[in-house]
């Protein structure tokens, strides 16, 4: 897909969050990443086009849907709507032929200038709180053009900016980013080159080169580590996570994010297969010992986000 240079597509703005960086933030979530992680919490984000999502709650099984598509990319199994993404093309004809809503769209196409003046609406709580305007996904460096423009429209208004990142893509789209970004969130998942590609889809040497080169830098950062139960909670991940950080001079600390049910939920909403428990969180005893692992490299742990 070709994209107009100040063109993107997100799939949402999330105003007044306070997970994403310093103070009040408006988050922006770009569509498209270049991992496949198995344990995603925002499916809705991983293509970087619009696409047609069913939302099963509302299902009245008429099938107008299903007959109305013109490539078969609809079908009911087990009694659930499946949308066969490969099949797809975003044609919305079931989409105007539903009445029940059951079928949504994820993704929009926006210019830069109106996601900025979204962003602008909150300036002042940014002003008082220290907050700013933080680009995420999906992973905004699959559209780096995009996130270049939203990054620069944003300092020139004066506002602190903070990119939230997997760290896989090429350089010189980072390094073109970086010119106007004030804080990267650099997330480190699984140290081990061909688990983290068994996890992710691909393995991790480009991304641990990128944390390297961005703190060359000069740029602030903070890690932030998913916690995926039987994947990367033990002692050994933790431990080369920890020595490979402590090697990160512009590391201000580390956000550890345990596993949590909700993702599951979305999933089987959406129609749409997870390997994980719906509805099983993450206990907190589980953390401590990674925790005690950690803080021998690193000052600053939060947990939670």
């Amino acid at each position: 897909m070709i994209m107009k240079r100040n063109l993107g597509v997100i799939f949402d703005i999330q105003r007044f969050s306070i997970y994403d960086g310093p103070g009040i933030r408006t988050t922006v979530f770009l569509k498209g990443c270049y991992l496949n992680c198995k344990w995603c919490h925002n499916p809705e984000g991983k293509r970087r086009y619009p696409e047609v999502f069913p939302y099963n709650p509302n299902c009245e099984k008429c099938n107008l849907c299903i007959e109305v598509c013109p490539t078969g990319a609809l079908k009911r199994v087990n009694d659930v709507l499946r949308i066969d993404k490969g099949l797809c093309t975003t044609c919305l004809q079931c989409v105007k032929v539903c009445k029940h809503d059951a079928l949504v769209v994820w993704g929009r196409f926006v210019t830069v200038d109106e996601v900025i003046e979204e962003v602008l609406k909150d300036k002042e709580f940014y002003k008082h709180s220290g907050g700013g305007m933080t680009v995420s996904g999906g992973e905004p460096m699959a559209q780096p053009e995009f996130t270049y423009e939203l990054m620069k429209a944003a300092k020139e208004h004066g506002i602190h900016t903070a990119l939230d990142t997997c760290g896989y893509a090429p350089w010189q789209d980072f390094e073109k980013v970086l010119e106007y970004t004030d804080l990267v969130l650099y997330d480190l998942k699984v140290m081990d080159p061909e688990k983290h590609k068994e996890y992710s889809g691909v393995r991790n040497d480009l991304i641990l080169e990128n944390a390297k080169r961005i703190s060359e830098m000069g740029i602030k950062m903070r890690i932030r580590v998913p916690i995926i139960p039987n994947v990367n909670d033990n002692e050994e991940n933790m431990r080369q996570l920890g020595e490979f950080v402590s090697t990160l001079d512009t590391v201000e600390g580390l956000d550890l994010l345990p596993f949590h049910p909700w993702a599951g939920a979305k999933y089987r909403i959406f129609g749409l297969d997870y390997p994980y428990p719906i509805g099983e969180g993450y206990e907190d005893e589980k953390l401590i010992p990674l925790i005690d692992v950690l803080i021998e490299y690193v000052d600053e742990i939060t947990v939670g986000g």
